[in-house]
């Protein structure tokens, strides 16, 4: 019923909850999972180039967002789920995840509801909404 199912984060820090929920969806319909850290890409303050310290937090973002793909990783590994992690950054958050359930045949798109620190509420739930509103296969929102 499920071949893929994306689990689309827009935190960077991992909520067991929709991980372990995602990996029993796995195991019943026997499907590959992705998980895909999406985060906004910050506007440089000089509005053409990034500075010192922005490319500095940037890189140390990247890292963060990489050690908590491997434990993911490391948690479907012990379920024996085959797992799929990949991280950007994007200046359109709904875009880019339109796109890739598009062009990655997703069946089933689990989102977390919990919106990200360095977002506003609201930009966070039009984001969901455009992203529920445009994407062509099955949505879970989980808490």
């Amino acid at each position: 019923m499920f071949e893929n199912i994306l689990i689309c984060s827009f935190v960077l820090k991992n909520n067991v909850h929709l991980i372990e929920t995602t990996f029993e969806l796995a195991k019943k319909f026997n499907s590959n999972v992705i998980l895909l850290k999406c985060l906004h890409e910050a506007n440089p303050v000089f509005g053409l180039f990034k500075t010192k310290s922005e490319k500095k937090k940037h890189g140390e973002l990247a890292n963060e967002i990489q050690l908590a793909l491997k434990e993911v990783e490391e948690m479907a590994k012990h379920s024996n789920i085959p797992i799929t992690t990949e991280s950007v950054f994007a200046d359109s958050l709904s875009e880019y995840v339109h796109t890739y359930v598009h062009t990655n045949n997703i069946d089933l798109l689990i989102a977390d509801s919990t919106p990200p620190i360095d977002i506003d509420i609201q930009d966070h739930k039009d984001i969901v909404n455009r992203i529920y509103k445009n994407v062509e296969c099955s949505v879970l929102t989980l808490k």
